[in-house]
């Protein structure tokens, strides 16, 4: 009688785990379907799979973390708030959840709230680069710039190759009128997303940033923008953090020099400019600069310029001109070796630590 009741319940045991098995397979194959219908923008579609899947198993955390993110797709923010705060309650906090939440408040325009939020699931998640770049976000519109561009730095340290946070970054260092930062950050960006549609939208404050300052005043006559203030700061902020004001001097000289003979093509004057800042700021000596900016960017455009790459980086920047310039168009075509030599470069080029 003992063995019949023991087979019986490793009978019972083997079955209830058959069970949960096929359960849980259900709600995964419901969830990843769910996730297919979103990603197609058919939200509605998405929101019954992933109910289906909470109908088998209503605390299934991948489930209710999907759904919440399809309400903030169909701006359902309150629905998606009420998600989180029941995932977080029940110590489901992966960074995805921190971000819907805070993307939601932000929505909402409850931007405190949303700050606070992220910056709780960074004490959780403290290399997540996206939780900083929403942070970033998050401050960027309402008008907190330094603090944004601190988030986006972090960002960046996390991830080198998140080609949104060099963007957001190059954009509020133009806020800032802070010229070679900007060029630095957006250049980067035009690295990693040369050919999107973002690049075609950002490509033109890239080349306004480089000659910014600088303006044709006659067939061979050129002047240079530059106020006592600007005079003042090249030694009155020397020492302060990402000062780049004798740089931005001898830029706009060499710049200025260019315009003057105006020779060559759009993209090749470009090229030649960015040699002459590469050059200026190989001479400055990164590591006796502080500043994110100077320990970060400078050393990978300085070491970019010593390996010869400048005009693989002037052309693949420009890429998204190619359909509407020729010159970019044919120089890519007849260097497209040189260029994968240099992406190749960039991809396996290790990045400083930077310390906040």
């Amino acid at each position: 009688m003992k063995k019949l009741l023991l087979w019986a319940c490793l009978g019972l045991t083997s079955y209830t785990a058959r069970a949960q098995a096929d359960a849980n397979a259900l709600v995964r194959d419901r969830v990843q379907a769910g996730i297919v219908l979103y990603d197609a923008g058919k939200y509605a579609e998405a929101v019954a799979k992933y109910q289906e899947a909470l109908a088998i198993e209503p605390g299934n955390a991948y489930a209710q973390s999907e759904l919440a993110l399809t309400y903030m797709g169909m701006g359902r923010y309150q629905e998606a708030i009420a998600l989180c705060k029941q995932l977080l309650k029940h110590d489901h906090t992966s960074e995805s959840v921190y971000i819907t939440y805070g993307n939601a408040l932000d929505e909402l325009h409850r931007a405190k709230e949303a700050e606070q939020l992220y910056q709780r699931g960074i004490k959780e998640h403290p290399n997540s680069h996206l939780l900083y770049f929403n942070l970033g976000v998050t401050q960027a519109k309402h008008q907190q710039t330094p603090a944004a561009i601190v988030s986006f730095e972090q960002a960046i340290s996390c991830q080198p190759v998140h080609a949104s946070s060099h963007l957001y970054l190059g954009l509020m260092e133009l806020n800032q009128q802070a010229r070679i930062p900007a060029l630095l950050a957006l250049g980067r960006f035009l690295v990693l997303e040369p050919r999107s549609a973002r690049a075609t939208q950002r490509l033109a404050l890239f080349d306004q940033a480089m000659t910014k300052g600088v303006t044709r005043t006659g067939a061979k006559a050129v002047s240079i923008a530059m106020t006592v203030e600007d005079v003042q700061a090249i030694s009155k902020n020397q020492g302060q953090p990402d000062n780049f004001a004798m740089t931005e001097m001898i830029l706009n000289l060499a710049i200025a020099q260019g315009m003057a003979t105006d020779s060559g093509t759009v993209v090749g004057r470009f090229a030649e400019q960015f040699t002459n800042l590469c050059t200026s700021l190989a001479v400055a000596k990164a590591d006796e600069h502080p500043g994110f900016i100077w320990q970060y960017y400078v050393p990978y455009f300085v070491e970019m310029h010593k390996k010869g790459y400048v005009p693989a980086f002037a052309y693949l920047s420009h890429a998204s001109r190619a359909a509407t310039d020729p010159d970019v168009q044919q120089w890519l075509a007849s260097h497209a070796a040189e260029v994968q030599v240099f992406e190749e470069w960039s991809r396996n080029y290790t990045w400083p630590g930077v310390k906040f």
